[in-house]
């Protein structure tokens, strides 16, 4: 699942918004689910009219509580299995890259595909893969570029809170 704010909408047609005056009471509802989250070993969804209980798996409780917090940010969101198939245009969106630079990303063997008749298809878990250690390495690569500059005098120690992400 992914709070997708950019070009990815084109990933799924599965796509929910949330409006402007939804925001607050999903803000609340995030709160509210924290504070369970935290607490709670058992999960359960309440029909008062019925009078019935159905407990939540772990999994799913956590699946929906990270839905909120995409929500209550404005973010759209999208619930996409990790063994889905994408086009390279919807690889490309999901990397913020173009498609010219995904294809040479597949074809240098950087992020494993295969071709159904003539088109390139790529596995959603490769491609969270591949973003999951270029996104360590960029960090990687910013953290050492501070570490220099504050050896040389010339970063201030109190603005690192981004490397923390």
């Amino acid at each position: 699942m992914y709070g997708m704010t950019m070009k990815t909408v084109s990933v799924t047609r599965n796509l929910i918004a949330p409006d402007e005056k939804e925001v607050t009471n999903i803000k609340e509802v995030v709160r509210k689910l924290g504070s369970v989250a935290e607490s709670e070993q058992r999960y359960l969804l309440v029909d008062q009219a019925k009078g019935q209980e159905i407990e939540l798996p772990r999994a799913l409780f956590m699946v929906l509580l990270e839905a909120a917090k995409q929500l209550a940010k404005g973010n759209s969101v999208s619930i996409l299995h990790y063994e889905q198939e994408l086009t390279t245009q919807q690889a490309a969106d999901l990397l913020q890259v173009s498609r010219p630079y995904l294809i040479k990303l597949l074809e240098s063997g950087q992020i494993p595909y295969h071709h159904v008749g003539s088109h390139r298809r790529i596995r959603m878990r490769d491609v969270l893969e591949y973003k999951k250690t270029r996104d360590a390495l960029r960090r990687a690569h910013l953290q050492e570029m501070v570490r220099v500059s504050e050896a040389l005098g010339l970063y201030d120690e109190d603005n690192q809170d981004f490397l923390k992400e």
